[in-house]
């Protein structure tokens, strides 16, 4: 009894350790721009801060750090005005998106970032991961244990200094729908 009663043990730490983590939170990202920003301001990088605010959005230029957050009030209002959940039915899910670049940063202020972001998004779930020019675009994100839904995609550039977020639930079928389509266009 005892030799089942480990074996199972061992059998469930191992399952728990090789499950994927889940992508990290919008609040947890958005903190790692915000320490990059001030790493950038006390390493001395002088820039103008321009910000625009609207209602569920957000730009902000600062310190060679470019940053748009889409909220959630914004997102349903342009999906509705826009009609981009008719057009694009990928995009029904998405509650908000965060996209951030910072590639005019010097090269330690970057690096610094790509080890964060890259720590972060450690054991996470690889979607799919793209080479051009010996850049690499990863993609992750959290799919549903009955994989038809995935939830809170991060489009990671390191070489690039980019990074694009895409946080709620899309459906598989809707995003293989959303690639093939625009695969045919190239």
């Amino acid at each position: 009894m005892k030799r089942i009663l480990v074996t199972l043990l061992m059998v469930l730490a191992v399952t728990a350790v090789c499950e994927a983590r889940k992508t990290p939170s919008k609040a947890r990202i958005q903190q790692m721009v915000n320490d990059m920003r001030t790493e950038a301001r006390k390493s001395g990088i002088a820039s103008e801060r321009e910000s625009v605010t609207l209602p569920g959005i957000k730009v902000v230029s600062d310190s060679n750090i470019d940053y748009v957050s889409i909220g959630g009030a914004a997102m349903k209002l342009g999906k509705k005005l826009g009609g981009l959940d008719r057009e694009i039915p990928a995009i029904r899910g998405i509650n908000s998106m965060l996209v951030v670049s910072y590639d005019d940063c010097p090269d330690h202020i970057k690096d610094l970032f790509n080890a964060r972001m890259s720590n972060e998004l450690r054991g996470c779930e690889l979607l799919m991961e793209a080479k051009n020019d010996g850049e690499k675009m990863s993609c992750y994100g959290t799919t549903a244990n009955d994989g038809e839904n995935i939830s809170d995609i991060i489009m990671f550039v390191p070489q690039e200094g980019a990074l694009i977020c895409f946080f709620g639930t899309i459906s598989a079928n809707d995003l293989s729908d959303l690639i093939n389509s625009t695969s045919k266009d190239w």
